[in-house]
């Protein structure tokens, strides 16, 4: 039986998970993953790797997605020991208005049903029993469940490349896929800076070089990049408590060894602001450093109202990745007009979440045909009127 011949653009957690989920469920197909630097870099290593059942990452429309996520990772883990890198931290969830509220109360329902341990709390004191150095006088309340935590992007990745590999996958670190080989409207393969490859299937999971990338079969997506912008954060005395995921409206934080990660939250990126919102180059990205000062402002504001302790911390260091998303904030998933060109990218930074899914629904749409109801919500063709009028695009 001829097996189908399937090239994978990207070594992160999207790549990755595409990989494993054809090499782990199907027979017939022959799988080349294609990374031009090195198996969960890019903006896959800057990650938080927070995947927390109750937080408001991703619209409760796809809680099976979170679910999902959730419950491959700490299988992994319990299958392969420190695969993951998971640290149980729990996470608490502040609610300072009533539709945040709303949405915390459903976490939790969803989360119990679930089988998982989850509360919400308007006792102050029984957030504070969490986290004690909070100012909580204009929240309404707190969701919190103990199960969960966050992961290490790069480790899972790097867990994924080698059992794909030990099922048959060939993987290329240091590859580039310099040119995508065309007969008329279909892909028959690619040139990369080792060669060529013949394919019958090519799937992007390029994550920030999507923008660029796409435009070899002659696409232009709608990504763009926003910033994901952190500080790591040395308290000048140990905080003396446990420290969870935290999450407000505007911000995020969890431990980092001794020190607290913390980052602008995803949603308040202001679209239409240069600074937060465009497309730029992601190969200049710094590894460390590359942080604007309107961020530190941001966080010094919104510190000083909820948590001024860690005010008293240098910083111990610092980076920018970008998320590479359409403005909807969702991925881009399944076919385009370009036969045998799928999309598996624009996670943003819901890429851990949402990484287990996608692989596992664009390995079943390669290797059957069939969609899933994520991939029916989240296709191209959502921005089909855009497409055609700036790129003559036809479907």
């Amino acid at each position: 039986m001829t097996k189908k011949r399937v090239g994978i653009v990207g070594g992160g957690i999207v790549g990755t998970s595409v990989a494993y989920h054809l090499t782990h469920y199907y027979d017939d197909v022959e799988v080349y993953l294609f990374e031009k630097n090195t198996i969960g870099s890019g903006t896959t290593a800057k990650s938080a790797g927070t995947h927390c059942l109750i937080d408001d990452s991703v619209p409760h429309d796809f809680w099976s997605v979170r679910l999902h996520g959730f419950k491959f990772y700490t299988d992994l883990e319990k299958k392969y020991p420190g695969s993951t890198g998971f640290e149980k931290t729990g996470t608490l969830l502040i609610a300072p208005y009533p539709e945040y509220e709303k949405y915390a109360l459903q976490a939790v329902d969803l989360a119990v049903a679930s089988g998982y341990q989850a509360w919400y709390w308007k006792d102050k004191e029984k957030i504070k029993e969490i986290i004690p150095d909070l100012i909580l006088d204009d929240v309404l309340g707190a969701a919190y469940c103990p199960e969960d935590g966050f992961f290490d992007p790069t480790m899972i990745s790097s867990t994924l490349a080698r059992l794909s590999r030990e099922e048959g996958a060939h993987v290329y670190i240091g590859t580039e896929v310099t040119t995508i080989n065309m007969d008329g409207n279909r892909v028959t393969g690619v040139d990369t800076n080792k060669g060529h490859f013949d394919l019958d299937v090519l799937v992007d999971a390029t994550g920030p070089w999507e923008p660029f990338f796409s435009k070899k079969v002659g696409l232009e997506v709608p990504i763009i990049h926003t910033k994901a912008e952190v500080f790591i954060l040395e308290p000048v005395e140990s905080l003396g408590y446990p420290f969870p995921v935290l999450k407000y409206p505007r911000f995020y934080a969890r431990k980092d060894k001794e020190n607290v990660f913390i980052c602008k939250a995803h949603l308040t990126m202001d679209l239409n602001n240069p600074d937060h919102a465009g497309v730029w180059d992601a190969d200049q990205l710094p590894m460390t450093g590359g942080t604007d000062p309107y961020f530190w402002d941001f966080l010094t504001e919104e510190l000083m109202q909820h948590y001024p302790r860690l005010l008293e911390s240098s910083v111990a260091n610092d980076w920018v990745g970008y998320r590479a998303e359409p403005r909807d904030y969702m991925p881009v998933l399944g076919k385009t007009p370009v036969e045998g060109y799928i999309l598996a990218i624009g996670a943003g930074g819901n890429g851990v979440i949402e990484g287990p899914t996608i692989g596992r629904d664009i390995a079943r749409l390669i290797m059957t045909g069939e969609t899933s109801y994520f991939l029916d919500k989240l296709p191209l063709s959502r921005f089909e009127k855009e497409l055609e009028k700036h790129h003559k695009v036809t479907w």
